[in-house]
């Protein structure tokens, strides 16, 4: 007897990455342990079967979710961050294209399963969460790096790299929570606003508004 679900011809890359888009937007808004690999099966519009065709487990569906959000960082953020030699440049085109990742990925509530990569990471498996917190630690150390080189230029304030580095990250992300497409400023001027304020709060500067020089004479 045949289940009444209409059936969508896709190729099988196509299907994985349906369920991928729509598995992720549903663990955003309910939560890992609230979404079941049936509830995913109906969004998708197959049968629960035919997704465990494509996904061996609840727990492999998520990491492969978080490794797609890791590889896509790793495209648009990381990679081209890494072929600017100026430091603070560097920073500027990591926070920006960081931002503008988030809000492009965020959708009319606001949701964007970039999110899932921080907050879902207990759902792994121990070896996925250590391959995750890897890729992690890459992207931190290599906004931390950035900072030193900064530090070490005279450039930013007297602050931690680290606990720097790490609340730039939590400014970042929580674009997820509060962007909407239809709201007052754009995903450009988000990524405009967070460079300000980020820049703002690390800079070195002079009491008339100007960048402290550090190679003045005394």
């Amino acid at each position: 007897m045949k289940n009444g679900k209409k059936q969508t011809r896709l190729s099988g890359v196509e299907r994985t990455d349906q369920i991928y888009s729509v598995a992720a937007q549903m663990i955003c808004e309910r939560g890992f342990d609230a979404t079941s690999m049936s509830d995913i099966a109906d969004a998708v519009g197959i049968t629960k079967a035919g997704v465990y065709h494509f996904i061996p487990s609840k727990k492999e569906l998520l990491f492969a979710i978080m490794s797609y959000g890791m590889d896509t960082l790793e495209a648009v953020v990381i990679k081209p961050a890494r072929e600017i030699a100026d430091a603070e440049e560097r920073l500027r085109a990591i926070i920006t294209s960081h931002s503008m990742l988030i809000a492009r990925s965020s959708n009319d509530e606001g949701h964007s399963p970039v999110t899932i990569l921080v907050e879902e990471e207990l759902g792994l498996s121990p070896a996925h969460r250590r391959k995750l917190r890897q890729r992690k630690r890459v992207y931190v150390d290599l906004i931390r790096s950035t900072l030193e080189e900064m530090k070490a230029e005279g450039k930013l304030k007297d602050v931690d790299v680290t606990a720097a580095a790490f609340s730039l990250l939590g400014m970042i992300l929580w674009v997820a929570r509060w962007f909407r497409p239809d709201g007052k400023l754009s995903r450009e001027q988000v990524a405009e606003e967070i460079c300000k304020i980020a820049f703002g709060g690390l800079l070195q500067i002079q009491a008339n508004g100007k960048r402290k020089n550090t190679e003045q004479t005394e």
